[in-house]
């Protein structure tokens, strides 16, 4: 059996656990405080003067140099108060559940390998929590009594391992690239489809692409909370891992070396084709060849947490370091549609009354009514996304007033229509109040799906398929580009020519 390590206080042996608010060990019994560096240089110099290892950290090590990545699903003894301590095999910090103290398993990181440096923590609990509070506010129609009543649970710093790559990918692509541009409003608008075909050559380098290397680290999350500012790292010491968690990696640099070449392949591919410049791009062919210049580990800290609600588990982590956050939140369906057809309705109702005003001979019919009621059409839609969604429908307070509020005024405007002398007519009100209700239906609808879209993609977790955030700007070059216009095409869609399906993974 193992013995496991902690930070020893030099002055008292107290039990030393890193504090994220002060960046240093403070010990649990004097409240002595050290930075890490100043921790290692007292280490380093009560070994010069003889003192054992044991003196200094409290830690009996007892590891087997030979052992295998199975056997590091070992049991520890804690050398405070000797109970059994079983991390599991990707465990490297954690606490003993009988005495309390911060242990850290360093045979475990000797074994495979030190990192090379370490990005601190400076982003503590009580931050975490309040930002998923902010956060949960502030996303369209999350539930209220989520808020008040999801329960965290298992709220947990945790270093966890990085492998970061040094890539230069050079080569050359054929491509299809599109601009979509609108033409006219309303009924009388389409889209101009330019499609080009090109040719072209250059090189790029891409500096400390990350990649986890945990397969109990979801990359959806370890991506949403880039990018980590490898500029702020520390050469590495135990000592930062005192007081927190941290596992160890169970995919090398050579497994995770394919979700780099993908990613970098696409920013390679958005480099070539210019990308940024067009609404679609498609490649055709390409001949790359893909430079590994070096390969680093390094831990970087991530808070994670999950939230029970209604038997329901909803995962929130933060990079701990930059405070960048990736959630899960569920929508109250009570809130979306009341929005939508409370907003709709009234938004229907105005533009039937102003019609009465502005238009009052022109009736139901004529192009300018058509143009008229195109305008209100795009105008409501606008509120209902713009306005409704992301200020009247937040909470149920505010969500009830508005409803009402927004049903009064209908009401009153409807009213106002009927002592119009163009209402004469039972059967002409009758046929105005089934157009404002299909204006409300497809209203309801066309913003519906509009809106689902923007939540689900704001709220679900995404791999990321670029690397763009990691291109060294001194080491970019295009050698050759050949471009030219294929053809011009008018269509009532906005929808790609050149792209029939989804670009997946390379």
């Amino acid at each position: 059996m193992n013995y496991s390590d902690h930070a020893r206080c030099p002055s008292c042996s107290g039990s030393m656990i890193f504090n994220i608010g002060a960046q240093k060990l403070v010990c649990s019994s004097c409240s002595r405080m050290l930075s890490p560096d100043e921790y290692e240089l007292i280490i380093a110099e009560k070994k010069q003067k003889g003192v054992s290892d044991e003196a200094v950290s409290g830690a009996r090590p007892n590891v087997d140099e030979n052992d295998g990545f199975a056997s590091l699903n070992r049991s520890y003894t804690c050398s405070s108060c000797g109970g059994e301590i079983n991390p599991g095999a990707l465990g490297a910090a954690d606490f003993c559940p009988f005495c309390g103290n911060a242990i850290v398993f360093t045979d475990k990181y000797r074994e495979q390998r030190m990192p090379d440096f370490i990005l601190p923590f400076i982003r503590e609990k009580s931050y975490f929590i309040a930002n998923f509070r902010k956060r949960a506010r502030t996303k369209y129609f999350v539930p209220d009594g989520f808020i008040r009543e999801a329960v965290p649970e298992n709220v947990r710093a945790t270093y966890v391992p990085f492998w970061l790559y040094d890539v230069k990918v050079s080569g050359e692509a054929d491509y299809q690239a599109e601009k979509v541009e609108r033409r006219g409003f309303g009924k009388y608008s389409s889209y101009e489809h330019q499609v080009y075909q090109g040719h072209t050559a250059g090189s790029q380098k891409y500096l400390h692409v990350p990649q986890d290397g945990s397969s109990n680290v979801d990359d959806r999350i370890s991506q949403a909370l880039e990018p980590y500012p490898v500029e702020a790292a520390q050469p590495f010491s135990f000592a930062w891992l005192s007081g927190l968690n941290a596992i160890i990696y169970n995919m090398d640099s050579h497994d995770s070396y394919a979700s780099i070449r993908r990613r970098v392949t696409a920013s390679f591919d958005a480099f070539l084709s210019d990308a940024k410049n067009f609404t679609y791009t498609r490649i055709d062919r390409r001949d790359y060849k893909m430079e590994p210049l070096k390969v680093s580990y390094a831990l970087f800290p991530i808070w994670t947490m999950d939230l029970a609600w209604n038997n329901v588990k909803f995962r929130f982590a933060m990079n701990g370091q930059t405070g960048k956050s990736a959630e899960e939140f569920p929508i109250s369906w009570g809130k979306f549609f009341t929005c939508q057809l409370s907003s709709w309705f009234m938004a229907s109702s105005f533009g039937l009354w102003l019609a009465l005003i502005l238009l009052p001979e022109k009736g139901s019919g004529g192009k300018e009514m058509g143009d008229f009621m195109s305008l209100m059409f795009f105008l409501s839609a606008v509120f209902v996304r713009f306005v409704s969604v992301k200020y009247l429908f937040t909470r149920n307070l505010n969500s009830c007033l508005s409803c009402l509020a927004m049903l009064a005024c209908s009401a009153c405007l409807i009213s106002l229509c009927l002592e119009d002398d163009y209402y004469k007519s039972p059967g002409r009100f009758i046929f105005d109040m089934l157009l404002v209700l299909a204006v409300c239906v497809f209203g309801v609808i066309s913003t519906s799906i509009w809106t689902l879209h923007v939540i689900k993609k704001d709220n679900a977790m995404e791999f990321r398929r670029e690397s763009n955030d990691y291109v060294s700007a001194m080491d970019n070059t295009v050698s050759s580009k050949d471009r030219k216009l294929l053809y011009r095409k008018s269509n009532k869609s906005r929808n790609s020519l050149i792209l029939k399906q989804k670009q997946g993974w390379f």
